[in-house]
Formats: C-alpha cells, structure tokens, sequence
C-alpha cells in the first residue's frame, strides 16, 4: 500500500470516527416515528453513507442561495462518481430531485432509505446498480428545509414540523428551471447537464382534492417528445409503472387536476411548462416524472409509497435499458435536424380516456370557525367509477426554427442560463455586418402583480424584419443543429410562455433611450414628409379623417418621428436575431 493510500485511509477513517461522534450512527427511521429529518441529519446520514460504502459518493454540486452547497449523492457499481464522466458513460442515469418544497418531505426520506437498502443489499437490491446510476439530491431547497416549523403547512398534519415552500430568495424554486433566478437552479442545471440523465424524478406532496391515493403520478407530456420516445413513454413505460404499484399496497392515479370542480367529473393531465421541473428536463429527451404524495395520509405511507415508486422505476429502467437509452439517442439526433418546433399547447378536450377512480363524494357542512357553509370531501361516501382523464393536447403554435440564433454579449442573464444547460455557442471572432431576421414586439401584456419574483409579460406579438446588424468580436451565436434545440426555441422565441423575454430579460428593450423634442422638430418633421411622399400621404389622410389627431401636434410629430429614420433601431427589437438557413 502507498503512502497515499495510507494517508486517504487514515483521513477516512479518522472522519468517519468524528462523524460517528458528532450524530447518530444509524438514526432512527423519522417517518415510522411522523417526523422527518433535520437538514443536518439528513446530510450526516448520507455522508456516512459514502464513507461505509465503496459505491456510494457525497458530492458538492455547486452552491445554494441560504451558502450551503447542493449536495448530490451518486450510487455507481463502476465507483465513477464524476458528474462529467458519468454523463460520457454510456449508462442509464437516474436523477432524483428531493425537497423542492420541503415542507413535502416525502421523497427525501424515501430515497434516503433507499439508497441504505440499496447499499446494504437488503433483499437482494444492490442488483439495482448492475445497469443504473442513481443520482440523487438529498434537498434541493436547502434554505427552506433550515426554515423548519410546526406552522408552515396550514393543511398538514403529518409530519408536524417540516421546511418551508420558499428558498433563501423566497422563490418558489419549481417556478423557477427557466429564470433561474436561484442559486439552486444553475447549480442543478449545471449538473443535468454534465450529468445527461435518461429519466428524472421530483418528488412532491399536495393537498388539492380528497381521494383514496396515497400518490399520484405527473408524467410529462408524451405529445412533447420526439414520437418514437413519447410513444414508447406513453404506452409501455407509464403504464407499466401503474401495474407496478398496484402489485404494492399503493395504487396510483394520475394527478387530479380536476376537470369541472370535483374529480368524479374528470380530470385532466397536468400542462407542465418549461418553468416547473419536468416540462424543463423534458426539454433535453429526458423521460420526466413528478410524484404527488397526497398530504392527507398518514407520513409513513406517504414515504412508502414513493419508496416503491422509486425502486419500480429503477427496476423498469434497468430491464430496459439498452432500449430506452438508444431511444434518447435517437431522439437526440431527431432533435439536433429538427426543423420546426411547438411552443404552445392546450387540452384536446374532444378526446378522453376512461379510468377507474376511487375517490370521496362531497357534502356540505357548516364551518365550526366561520359558522357559514361549505362543500368537503366526505369520508364515508367512497365511491370508486370510471371517469374521463384527458391526458390529450394539441398544437397552439409552431415555429420554424432558424439555422442560427445571435445575441449580443452585453446579455449576459441570458448567455448565462444557456451556458449552464450545456448549449452549445460559438463567439464571433471580428466584428462583422450580418444579415439577420429582427424581431419587434408589437403588443404585450404586463402582469399587475409579481409571480416568483417577475411581472411576467403574456400575449406577446412580435413582427419579423430583415436588417443588416452590426454585431461584434464575442457577441454568441447559438447554432440550432444540437440536442437542446427545443430549450433554445423555448428561451429564444419571444412568444414562448417561458421565453426569457417573458421573464423579463430584455425589458430594457421596451423603453426608448431617444427621442424628440416638439418645440424644435418641426423642420426635420417637414423633410421627413418631403422625402417619403407615400408617408405624406398617409398621414394627410390621417389628419383628414381622424379629428382628434388633426387638433393634436404632438401626436402629428410623433407619428411622423416613428415612421422616420430617427426613431431608435432598438427599440422594441429582442436582442435576439435569427440566421436563415
């Protein structure tokens, strides 16, 4: 043994002898007991993890927004436990997301057990990690799981002090896989990226409508994928998840996102935008799922249950491995020539599927509080039915996508978030002219109030104009010939529901940075109109036709200021311009 060797033996042993110390060597199981664990416990227990065994590894994945890093734990028979080789490796990758919202502690305490039986062999399962690499973040939303209280969750009972929904930025981090405002996403994203996962997991919890479930399932939209993928998703990998759980004490629904008020009247699969978790991981030919525990149950099961749906998802992507991954490599390339993309979709209400429901009818009582009435989901009418889920969309919009987009440098936001999910760009060498296709926002809606931290913009027009623009040595230009074509159509198209435009990241554009002044722009108005004689004579006929514009001249010298060469190229232009192919 080298000296080296020794050394890192000594070191090892010596930190797992402090930490041993310093916590509990085997804590108890929290949600046998209806508690869950502390951040601290939590990172304790998986560092202990890593330290006893040979396939287990604790890494740092960058930084959160509390200071504390983002922990991922990486389960490899192989013992690779570097994100960038990992993603070079050939091998199905699992990516587990836990504590997006911790007051849903759910999944962190199910994959924590999990990967101690995986470890341990219990039962046989370390045969899970013969195909798979399991990668798993023991809490994403590491400020709110430090904010931890009886009084966060005003419906749960179970369990009775857990974290907090938002981050140190008091951002609602499932809002947030586009903007990235956080710390947390482009800590995460930076690691998807090394990492190239072929199927992703965000565990959560809800408290909508009352039903017999302890979990439901948000599988991403299958319309969204490239066909063969979302065929095989929709038809044999989703399906065969549901008979899974059914062979546990856990039976799972889809997620009841009701359809006229209350399920028993159907429900509808979920629209999952670029913005939360999945509709963002799908974007990169990742087979995406989303658990919803059902708060009203007791925490034990809760954890169970997902357990279970986690350890059959790995079981299904170990036996198809070779299938799915040469799905997504296939979907990659399809992607990488793709030419025409969707950006928006909505619900084909004029298709449905019947499933078998168990679920609560409602009656009606009088508040002990507020002594007035209202409607709530009795537990002693069960009832268990067929009812229509719509889990089918259609197109709204779709684009042709350019051979290339450009943005300028200055927009660093932007270049940033694009770096960080691993899209490919090229810097210009020179300052050159280029023809381009501009884009100029015609009509936007503002929001009156703040969503996670934006006024967001809505129904966003835009009109097309070619130009010759001068750009410059290091401004970006961002091929669209690579797998992640459909998160640079998503960002880059305006129009986008998750553009970047409409999170607010060209708003600048919007304001004007000259203009005139009425008092001495009458002579260079009057040569304005000398010079575009078709221009003259649409607005004589304005003035003619139009009473309150003639008796108004600062309207007149307005009109004829924006139709002329001295109105600003850049106002209202995204910087963003599209290369023809």
């Amino acid at each position: 043994m080298t000296p080296q060797h020794m050394n890192k033996l000594t070191f090892t042993f010596i930190l797992f002898i402090s930490l041993t110390i310093l916590s509990p060597a085997a804590p108890p199981v929290p949600w046998e007991e209806n508690k869950t664990l502390t951040y601290q416990e939590l990172i304790d227990a998986y560092r202990q993890l890593s330290l006893s065994y040979p396939e287990a590894s604790l890494i740092e994945a960058g930084k959160t927004d509390i200071g504390k890093p983002l922990h991922l734990f990486i389960l490899s028979k192989q013992k690779v436990f570097n994100p960038v080789k990992i993603g070079q490796s050939n091998m199905p990758v699992i990516f587990i997301n836990n504590g997006i919202h911790p007051g849903e502690p759910a999944g962190i305490e199910a994959s924590l057990q999990l990967a101690k039986d995986i470890l341990s062999n219990r039962h046989g399962m370390k045969i899970l990690l013969d195909k798979t690499i399991i990668c798993i973040i023991p809490v994403y939303n590491v400020g709110g799981m430090l904010n931890r209280s009886h009084y966060h969750r005003a419906n749960q009972d179970t369990p009775p002090e857990s974290g907090f929904r938002g981050n140190g930025q008091h951002l609602d981090l499932n809002r947030d896989f586009i903007k990235a405002d956080s710390k947390n996403a482009r800590s995460l994203e930076k690691i998807f990226s090394e990492l190239h996962p072929l199927v992703f997991l965000d565990t959560h919890t809800t408290d909508g409508s009352d039903h017999q479930y302890t979990i439901t399932l948000i599988p991403t939209m299958y319309q969204k994928m490239e066909p063969s993928m979302g065929k095989f998703f929709h038809n044999t990998m989703v399906p065969a998840l549901f008979d899974y759980m059914k062979k546990t004490p856990y039976e799972m629904i889809p997620y009841v996102e009701s359809v006229h008020g209350t399920p028993d009247k159907g429900i509808m699969a979920f629209y999952d935008l670029p913005r939360y978790s999945t509709g963002w991981a799908s974007l990169f030919n990742t087979f995406a799922f989303m658990t919803e525990n059902h708060v009203y149950k007791p925490f034990r099961d809760q954890v169970k249950s997902v357990y279970f749906f986690i350890k059959g998802l790995i079981e299904f992507t170990g036996i198809h491995a070779d299938e799915m991954l040469a799905l997504k490599k296939n979907a990659d390339r399809h992607t990488a020539s793709q030419k025409h993309f969707v950006l928006t979709w909505k619900p084909d209400t004029t298709q449905k599927d019947m499933i078998l429901f168990k679920g609560y009818y409602q009656s009606e009582r009088k508040g002990v509080a507020t002594g007035l009435p209202y409607r709530w989901y009795d537990h002693s009418k069960p009832f268990t039915k067929k009812i229509p889920y719509y889990d089918h969309f259609k197109p709204v919009k779709t684009v042709e996508a350019p051979a290339f987009y450009i943005i300028p440098q200055a927009w660093q936001k932007a270049i940033e978030r694009l770096r960080i999910n691993g899209i490919r760009m090229q810097r210009l060498k020179k300052d050159t002219l280029i023809r381009v296709t501009s884009m100029y926002i015609t009509s936007v809606k503002f929001s009156s109030r703040p969503y996670n931290g934006h006024f967001q913009h809505h129904d966003i027009q835009y009109r097309e104009e070619p130009q010759t623009v001068r750009f410059y040595k290091g401004d970006y230009l961002i091929p669209v010939d690579q797998p992640g074509n459909r998160y640079i159509v998503q960002t880059l198209e305006p129009d986008a529901p998750d553009s970047y435009f409409s999170w607010n990241f060209f708003d600048p554009i919007l304001e004007r940075r000259e203009y005139f002044s009425p008092s001495t722009f009458e002579e260079k108005a009057r040569k304005v109109l000398q010079d575009n004689p078709d221009l003259k004579k649409i607005f004589e006929e304005k003035i003619k036709f139009d009473t309150s514009f003639a008796k108004n001249r600062y309207q007149q010298l307005a009109y004829i200021y924006n139709h002329s060469p001295w109105l600003e190229k850049s106002y209202m232009r995204i910087p963003v311009f599209k290369g023809k192919r």
